[in-house]
């Protein structure tokens, strides 16, 4: 088999977005609720009643502040009817954009996630939710959404993919429509270089890289009987490239709001687009 480092830059994203897929494919079906909040008490041997409780709770609480933004930033009397909340997961948000919504789209890359979402739906009356699977980079709609969400997302997917997926979220929103998109660009520990990875490796960083992260030491850990987990990968976004798609796309008005998950320092991107 031909090594990737051989292949065109094309065909060598295409393997690293497979890889991500596949690793999300992986979350849904072993551990779907830890792969959507990375909480000790959402893994599946902990969940139950009460934690399953909180986790929907978190989801309701995050759509009162996303629609809170909306209107607090963007249009004072927004109320969506269609809503896209790409990366969906189990549920957590798409089942109380539903509470506000004629109709939320949920889309997905996990069959697994996929599946325990639509168990969830039917549990909560949220019959007015639409799930979807996306296979490859090309989102399967193509109608327009008064408001298109996507939270703690993008960053699990590497950035010449996620882009592309990036720009066609802004192709979905309706004229008049907001997005609402959040995705890391930079780490807390890279706070001596102004946010800026260092030009040099150090001793730690490339032995993180050679062993701690890489996916011979987890075979290693499953051939000795050790629990393990897929890998998440958490990829930082160029804010030029982001921005220069966003004014390419019409948008003049953007409200950023700065979030931050274990040193992942990410932003909350809210913005319409021209009517």
């Amino acid at each position: 088999m031909e090594s990737s480092r051989h292949l065109p830059l094309a065909s060598r994203t295409m393997i690293k977005a497979a890889k991500t897929d596949q690793a999300w494919k992986q979350w849904g079906e072993v551990d779907p609720y830890f792969g959507v909040m990375t909480e000790e008490k959402f893994r599946a041997g902990n969940l139950n009643d009460q934690s399953r409780q909180e986790f929907f709770q978190s989801g309701q609480q995050m759509v009162d502040h996303v629609l809170e933004m909306c209107r607090g930033h963007v249009r004072p009397d927004f109320d969506p009817k269609t809503v896209l909340d790409y990366g969906c997961g189990v549920g957590r948000m798409a089942i109380s954009f539903a509470r506000g919504a004629e109709s939320v789209t949920g889309i997905d890359v996990s069959e697994g996630m996929l599946t325990e979402a639509t168990a969830n739906t039917k549990q909560m009356g949220a019959d007015n939710v639409r799930l979807l699977r996306i296979e490859g980079s090309t989102l399967p709609v193509q109608e327009k959404f008064d408001l298109v969400h996507c939270y703690i997302v993008l960053q699990h997917i590497p950035p010449q993919h996620g882009l592309g997926i990036f720009q066609q979220l802004i192709d979905s929103i309706a004229p008049g429509g907001i997005g609402a998109i959040q995705m890391t660009y930079s780490r807390s520990k890279f706070a001596s270089h102004n946010g800026l990875p260092p030009s040099r490796w150090s001793l730690k960083s490339l032995w993180r890289s050679l062993w701690v992260e890489s996916p011979l030491r987890r075979k290693f850990k499953s051939w000795l009987g050790l629990p393990g987990s897929p890998e998440m990968q958490m990829n930082p976004y160029h804010l030029n490239q982001v921005f220069f798609l966003l004014q390419r796309a019409g948008v003049t008005d953007l409200h950023v709001e700065f979030t931050n998950h274990g040193g992942h320092l990410g932003t909350f991107l809210v913005f319409s687009k021209s009517c």
